[in-house]
Order: C-alpha cells, then sequence, then structure tokens
C-alpha cells in the first residue's frame, strides 16, 4: 500500500505527491494542445496531395523499376535519389516531432505511485 503522505488521490488516480507538486508549477499543459495541433499537420502532410504517403507510393514505383526491372510507372522528372532524399527528411521531420512530444509527456509519467 502507498504511503498517504507521499501520495495524493485525484480523480485519475493515486499520484506522487512530490511529483505532482512540481508538475503544478513547472508543467505547461497548453503544449499538450499544441502538440495535438501538430499532429493535426503531421497527419494532413503525410495524406495530403504530395504528402508523405504519395511520395512512398512514387518511391517505391522508382525502385520497383531500377532494382526489380520492373516497367515504368510515371514520369522520369525526378531522380530515385531526389525522392529518397525528400522522403526521408519528412521522415526525419516526423521523427524529431514525436520525440519531441515523447519529452513533453514523459514527466507526467513521474505521477506514477512506486511501491
Amino acid at each position: 500500500m502507498s504511503d498517504p503522505e507521499t501520495t495524493v488521490l485525484t480523480a485519475y488516480g493515486r499520484l506522487d505527491r512530490a511529483s505532482l507538486t512540481r508538475l503544478q508549477s513547472t508543467y505547461d499543459t497548453s503544449k499538450l494542445l499544441r502538440a495535438v495541433e501538430q499532429l493535426d499537420r503531421v497527419v494532413g502532410n503525410a495524406l495530403g496531395q504530395d504528402g508523405l504517403r504519395d511520395v512512398l507510393l512514387r518511391l517505391h514505383g522508382m525502385a520497383h523499376a531500377v532494382v526489380n526491372g520492373a516497367g515504368l510507372s510515371g514520369s522520369a522528372e525526378e531522380s530515385l535519389p531526389e525522392l529518397a532524399f525528400e522522403a526521408t527528411s519528412e521522415i526525419r521531420q516526423t521523427i524529431a516531432t514525436l520525440q519531441e512530444w515523447v519529452k513533453l509527456i514523459e514527466p507526467l509519467e513521474t505521477l506514477q505511485v512506486t511501491n
């Protein structure tokens, strides 16, 4: 059982009192709403016209033609390496955004009561 002196019962469970006190004076919950807005942009960019999904499909067609000898499936206006660079750049940017979200959310994990 957890010590009532070191924990606090909230509507969302029993939390570590010291961590809650620290977060109440330092944690900016509005950043979570900004993460939601960023998520909307990431998903929109990924699924939109010429978004990451389209880029990956074009990249597959090009790689399939070059690596597997398949027939051309689109225009040859862009090069395979250029498109691969575009895809990896977008993916790296998305990864960086996701890593920022992890850093944002991790402090809330400290509220977990340890036995």
